[in-house]
């Protein structure tokens, strides 16, 4: 089945374009203008329709060319407003061209066409004293001029207004995507300062293993084999964490700061109790559960999972509050780890909520980093929840654990 779907020349901008014109050759039509008096065959009402005609038409590209299409709409109703033969007061029409410039061009340049818009209304208070009674014509003339005035003076004030509120709008998401990109390059040099120290662990095993096995080289063969496993298997890990390292570095600012080692071992999920300790003082309610057999993770994907859970916890003490219920899932299944954090959004909110919100924004981009995927969704009964799936590589846990015996 082939959907049809709206012409590309008509698209949502030209729609409205279409609409604003001819609702507004409509108004100066039926309101400021006296179609009545034609009958069908007067030429007078063939000009008519040609003076609406040209003042619709031009404001169909008023958004490309906002200058040149007041100019001729000014021009157009400049010459139309003294004229007896026809009673057509063009209004409307100068009104939308007036926004337009307002809206599209700069201060002097709407300034400039606000101060035309005068003259259109002295003309128009001139037309009308002179149609009325010598005793009347004066306050017809002052009533006219303050109410054309009156019209531009909005329209223009009401165009400058929408120009700073889309300048303020695209000034704000600027500066959202400029602190998102921040916080992604932090988390990014943050990761890779992680990871180096996880490389760095990773290497210095293999330094261990190799001299141990040269001690026992000749006495101890058996001995040797698994120190060279062990190198191995170390070796293979460095690679990967190296690999994962070069991208968080990739597009990651200079860091002085992670030229060296920390000394301190990254968290995982073996650390998870102890963050749940320090949340549940905290007078938040947590519940883990753990389905599946665990398996072996690289040590950057367990740190990721360990960032999941920590990240899912500190949201709900920052934007919920004490009294609020969380439940922590570790899913393993065989080749990924899904670790989802719900909260149930009930709890006593603080009064202040210290918070960059940039937060989920770095976790993306870190599980993106190691292969993984992250959701962050609120629910309809209320509360969030925080899914992330991470690969896994690696045997059950408890088969590692016997290779090892």
């Amino acid at each position: 089945m082939v959907r049809m779907g709206r012409p590309r020349w008509l698209s949502r901008a030209t729609a409205v374009d279409v609409a604003l014109a001819a609702s507004a050759t409509v108004v100066d039509v039926f309101l400021f203008s006296a179609v009545d008096g034609f009958q069908t065959a007067d030429a007078g009402l063939w000009l008519f329709a040609a003076l609406a005609l040209a003042g619709f038409a031009a404001l169909l590209v008023r958004r490309a060319h906002p200058v040149a299409v007041f100019g001729g709409v000014w021009t157009w109703a400049l010459l139309v407003t003294p004229t007896s033969e026809v009673d057509f007061q063009p209004t409307a029409i100068p009104c939308v061209a007036l926004l337009t410039i307002a809206v599209h061009s700069r201060a002097k340049v709407s300034v400039g066409a606000l101060l035309a818009c005068g003259v259109l209304a002295v003309l128009a208070g001139l037309r009308e004293a002179a149609s009325r009674p010598p005793e009347a014509r004066m306050t017809a003339a002052y009533a006219t001029l303050a109410f054309y005035l009156l019209v531009y003076g909005c329209v223009w004030a009401a165009g400058r207004w929408v120009r700073l509120s889309r300048r303020h709008a695209e000034d704000l998401e600027f500066r959202r995507r400029v602190a998102a990109q921040e916080a992604v390059v932090g988390e990014r040099t943050r990761i890779a300062r992680e990871l180096h120290d996880i490389v760095a662990h990773s290497v210095t095993v293999m330094v261990l293993q190799a001299a141990g096995a040269r001690r026992v080289l000749d006495s101890d063969p058996v001995r040797v084999g698994h120190a060279l496993g062990h190198i191995e298997e170390a070796g293979e890990q460095a690679m990967g964490e190296l690999r994962r390292m070069l991208t968080a570095l990739r597009f990651s600012h200079d860091d002085s700061a992670a030229d060296g080692v920390t000394g301190r071992p990254q968290p995982g999920l073996a650390d998870v109790d102890n963050l749940v300790g320090t949340i549940a003082a905290a007078g938040v309610r947590v519940h883990t559960r753990v389905e599946g057999e665990p398996r072996r993770l690289a040590a950057s994907v367990d740190l990721a999972a360990y960032r999941v859970v920590q990240e899912g916890l500190t949201n709900v003490t920052k934007h919920v509050g004490p009294g609020a219920e969380v439940d922590v899932r570790l899913v393993w299944a065989d080749d990924e780890l899904i670790v989802q954090v719900t909260d149930d959004g009930r709890g006593r909110r603080p009064e202040r909520t210290l918070s960059t919100n940039h937060g989920l924004v770095g976790l993306r981009e870190r599980l993106a980093i190691v292969g993984g995927r992250l959701e962050a969704d609120p629910l309809p009964a209320g509360g969030f929840r925080i899914t992330a799936v991470l690969p896994v590589a690696g045997p059950v846990a408890s088969e590692v654990a016997g290779e090892r015996r």
